[in-house]
């Protein structure tokens, strides 16, 4: 019988909250998954780091940002003096994904990149496990047809033929009257049957006009009869 692993939201939800990416979470359970997934240490405790961002004081008394790998020769004011704090906040993000030891005394500049970080690794983390799903054998759910064959899809997908579903049923009945969405496919299913039979056969469905307007759609293997 057809494959019914249909991949939704809430499963790639409940998959992504298994290996950590919560939305909505704390901001250390953000720091947490940020920095390991980057395989980073951000510190504001000075340690011989690979990466600093740090304050200065300039000889007449102006405050400047310093952003520098952690090496010799010197600062080198044309890429490392910055004159503003808040264009920093993309250097501390590339510096996470980049380096090992990052140092940096500024704790809302910190929280602002991990946050952003994290939103990013959401979405990314998203695709991953969409894409694990997939390769498991689950089917992308269809929501907008573009032909007979995946509205006949989509009708298999429907909630009320997944034996998982508190509202499984078993058979689903579907008014394709005036001002259904999708009234041109079920008219060309309607007005054939026999030809789309062995398409609702491949998602294991069988397939009867019923009233002027409605179709009603049976799983085969529930024993059910169409009436």
């Amino acid at each position: 019988m057809w494959n019914s692993k249909i991949l939704t939201d809430e499963l790639v939800a409940q998959r992504m909250e298994a290996k950590g990416w919560i939305e909505g979470c704390d901001e250390d359970h953000a720091r947490k998954q940020v920095l390991e997934y980057y395989e980073c240490e951000l510190t504001d405790n000075w340690s011989n780091p690979d990466f600093s961002i740090y304050e200065e004081s300039t000889a007449d008394g102006y405050s400047v940002w310093i952003a520098t790998e952690n090496r010799s020769g010197g600062i080198n004011v044309n890429d490392e003096v910055y004159y503003y704090d808040s264009e920093l906040t993309d250097v501390l993000s590339r510096a996470i994904q980049d380096y090992d030891v990052v140092y940096c005394d500024d704790v809302d500049m910190q929280d602002t990149a991990i946050t952003e970080l994290y939103e990013e690794l959401l979405e990314r983390m998203d695709d991953v496990m969409r894409d694990e799903l997939l390769d498991e054998g689950y089917t992308e759910k269809v929501t907008n047809p573009i032909n007979s064959i995946q509205w006949i899809e989509m009708i298999a997908q429907d909630y009320q033929f997944n034996r998982m579903s508190d509202d499984y049923t078993g058979s689903l009945n579907v008014d394709t009257t005036e001002g259904y969405p999708y009234r041109k496919f079920s008219l060309e299913v309607r007005m054939d049957l026999r030809s789309f039979k062995i398409i609702t056969d491949h998602y294991g469905l069988q397939v009867q006009r019923a009233t002027a307007g409605e179709m009603i759609f049976v799983l085969l293997d529930t024993g059910e009869e169409i009436v």
